[in-house]
């Protein structure tokens, strides 16, 4: 979403949310409310940009998987130099195609994509062509320092989310073969130092949070905008955080320095997006990751003390009490949050 685009849908919730307010104080009955609410509403024009973006994503992402099919099926029928040479034509159609497009374009944003991933194809067949034993991580790691300077010069922050998402695919796979793991999945049970890798990756996860809000600060220009990029980074953090929690549960010792570690990432985090750069999307993921490990840990405590039906039940009804707890402040945050962006455009 552009930022005009964001600021429009902004607007419109605003707007919604005091129509809505009104009519629960009794300041506007039904047919005034409906006549207001109507040009909140997108409007056809609205639903169409939001189409051609739609479309133009899911043809650009067919595309780039149907080049992986191509090479895929007739690998053995292709020279190495003909998917060398059909890999740098792809690459330089799309980088010419957007050069040759208007600076913001939405057409040239999705061929400097169609190119990042291109790139990646690129290494992929390098890496198979010449067997090196190189492990996969270096390949994702190579991935996200080429598709850098495409998102740099595409200055849009979906370019950026390629580039999270390869960066740490990188590390989660780095970290599992340091620790002779297999898969990545893993790492929470299956190593010796699992739980002080996760550790670490949560770490890296809240300096990648603070980057990001760094960079949105003084490089907004460069496609640093929006709230997905900072929602992806929030995911692995509260992915992270609960993964170190449990591990610090479940295992033979109660680990409590990881565990309040990993809790006080995760309030960190819950503070940050209620008070500084709010979002309830990640604000809800904060309380659901919460509710899970204060239930964890209180049932371990329950059942080393009592483990017949009791324990269940108190831990239901401990469950319960958050989820009613959190779903109410979670509530009131909106609205007040709300509230306050209604009275800053009014």
């Amino acid at each position: 979403m552009d930022s005009f685009s964001h600021q429009r849908f902004t607007q419109r919730r605003i707007s919604q949310q005091a129509l809505a307010d009104w009519r629960a104080q009794g300041r506007l009955n039904a047919d005034d409310l409906r006549t207001a609410w109507q040009p909140t509403l997108p409007a056809t024009a609205d639903w169409q940009h939001w189409l051609d973006r739609v479309l133009l994503s899911l043809g650009t992402a067919l595309l780039c998987a149907g080049v992986i099919v191509f090479f895929a099926f007739n690998w053995a029928d292709l020279h190495k130099f003909s998917k060398f040479g059909l890999l740098a034509a792809v690459l330089t159609l799309l980088a010419g195609f957007a050069a040759w497009r208007p600076s913001g374009d939405l057409a040239g944003r999705a061929a400097l994509a169609g190119a990042q991933i291109v790139s990646g194809v690129l290494l992929a067949v390098i890496g198979q062509t010449y067997q090196t034993g190189a492990d996969a991580w270096q390949l994702f790691a190579l991935w996200a320092l080429l598709a850098t300077p495409w998102a740099l010069a595409a200055r849009a922050a979906p370019h950026w989310w390629i580039v999270l998402v390869l960066g740490n695919v990188a590390l989660l796979r780095y970290c599992s073969v340091n620790l002779g793991i297999g898969g990545m999945f893993e790492l929470l049970f299956s190593a010796r130092w699992a739980r002080e890798t996760m550790l670490f990756l949560l770490g890296l996860a809240v300096v990648q949070l603070a980057v990001w809000h760094g960079l949105a600060a003084r490089a907004a220009a460069f496609g640093f905008r929006g709230m997905t990029g900072p929602r992806l980074i929030g995911v692995l953090i509260c992915g992270y955080a609960g993964w170190v929690a449990t591990a610090s549960v479940v295992l033979d010792h109660f680990a409590a320095l990881t565990f309040l570690v990993s809790a006080a990432a995760l309030a960190a985090l819950g503070a940050w997006v209620r008070w500084r750069a709010f979002d309830i999307v990640v604000l809800s993921l904060v309380c659901l990751t919460g509710i899970g490990i204060v239930v964890m840990a209180a049932g371990r405590g329950l059942v080393s003390i009592d483990g017949d039906f009791g324990a269940f039940l108190l831990l239901a009804l401990l469950t319960i009490g958050l989820a009613v707890a959190a779903a109410t402040w979670l509530l009131r945050a909106w609205r007040a949050e709300s509230g306050a962006e209604s009275g800053g455009e009014a």
